[in-house]
């Protein structure tokens, strides 16, 4: 028998390069044949499976008509590509690829990794996001989730079955890839922000701190690593980051596709999200290097962090709140920092490594073919 194909959807070719490269090799180490869509970019040229470009699909919020055409193009590449199953990756693939998949009939998995954008307001998410939600995730044969909070919002509104839902233990990082250096020494403490130039992830509560404790002297040294969003109404611009850069009181690194060494190169890395995340990737990636991490108590940020033991939490849009823990991290001796660290990359490497999350997926993607192993697939 030919082997079985799985589609893999997500927002931007970027997506699947930087985050699904370990699933997807997996899953081809296992047999399966893999095929990849999402809006094309540069990276496009970089995956290793073959790759059919979404003309409309994109990350941020998008029309109601815009939508309607996207997930035509995804039914159309199903009838064309004939997967065995869909797996879909980030909240507008989890809508129109599903939506999709209903149309043509087609076995799909949606991941949620948090509720996003329209999940951080509540009125949003009434109006317009457990709608969609619920339209959408009805035809998934299993929706996966990263944290026990969305798991448990969704089922309790009613937007999946118990039956449908399954919990993942986070995106999976790779160990040896995010593995500890040498301490980098620095005559300041160094917190890095790393992620999207968003409002709603925390930055101006870190940017408000930092130019509190740079007038007051303090032996700190404040990093922001990241690009903007534009396709998001939340997202600073590099405009307002180079200025303030310019001021002297931040210092703004811009992008890069290895974000590695600048993990190294600070002490701690800080993430005030009230952002509706799934399980932050960044955190577990610094908790892998050892680093100290100073996140939110909300969803995903709370999975990851045991306060005091492998990291610090404090309550969202509290910029008081972030200030002591930031001046109480200043005085942790180094022997102290270190023992954070390590037990950090302990908790990730025991419950959120690729060895111990890629094999759920497997299990689950392995799950959904025998439950519709013996049935003829549909007409399309």
């Amino acid at each position: 028998m030919p082997p079985q194909r799985i589609l893999i959807a997500a927002n931007s070719a970027w997506n699947l390069w930087n985050y699904r490269r370990a699933l997807v090799q997996m899953l081809q180490g296992a047999g399966y044949e893999i095929v990849l869509t999402a809006a094309d970019d540069s990276y496009s040229d970089r995956l290793e499976a073959p790759f059919f470009p979404l003309r409309q699909a994109g990350r941020g919020p998008v029309l109601p008509l815009e939508m309607l055409h996207t997930a035509a193009e995804l039914a159309r590449l199903m009838r064309e590509q004939r997967p065995a199953l869909c797996l879909f990756f980030t909240t507008s693939m989890n809508i129109m690829g599903s939506w999709a998949a209903r149309r043509t009939r087609t076995p799909c998995i949606s991941v949620v990794e948090g509720l996003g954008y329209v999940g951080s307001d509540p009125w949003r998410w009434r109006l317009v996001g457990r709608p969609l939600f619920r339209s959408a995730l009805r035809q998934a044969h299993r929706v996966l989730f990263l944290n026990a909070d969305d798991q448990r919002e969704l089922v309790e509104q009613g937007v999946v079955t118990t039956r449908q839902s399954v919990r993942v233990p986070g995106p999976g990082v790779d160990e040896e890839h995010f593995a500890p250096r040498p301490s980098p020494g620095n005559a300041r403490t160094v917190f890095l922000y790393c992620g999207r130039l968003l409002s709603n992830k925390g930055l101006p509560l870190f940017l408000q701190v930092a130019r509190m404790m740079h007038s007051h002297g303090l032996p700190a040294e404040f990093r922001v690593l990241g690009s903007p969003d534009p396709n998001n109404p939340a997202s600073l611009s590099e405009q307002e980051m180079i200025r303030r850069h310019q001021e002297g009181w931040v210092r703004y690194l811009g992008a890069d596709d290895d974000v590695r060494p600048h993990l190294a190169a600070a002490d701690a890395v800080v993430l005030p999200t009230y952002y509706r995340e799934g399980m932050p990737r960044v955190l577990l990636e610094a908790m892998c290097m050892e680093k100290i991490v100073v996140a939110t108590d909300v969803p995903g940020c709370r999975e990851v962090v045991v306060p005091g033991q492998t990291g610090f939490l404090t309550p969202p849009r509290d910029t008081q709140a972030l200030k002591r823990m930031l001046c109480y991290v200043l005085t942790l001796s180094a022997q102290e920092r270190a023992a954070i660290g390590k037990a950090a990359r302990q908790s990730v490497a025991r419950q959120f490594s690729n060895r111990v999350v890629l094999p759920r997926y497997a299990a689950v993607i392995e799950e959904v073919f025998e439950q519709l192993n013996g049935r003829d697939r549909p007409t399309q």
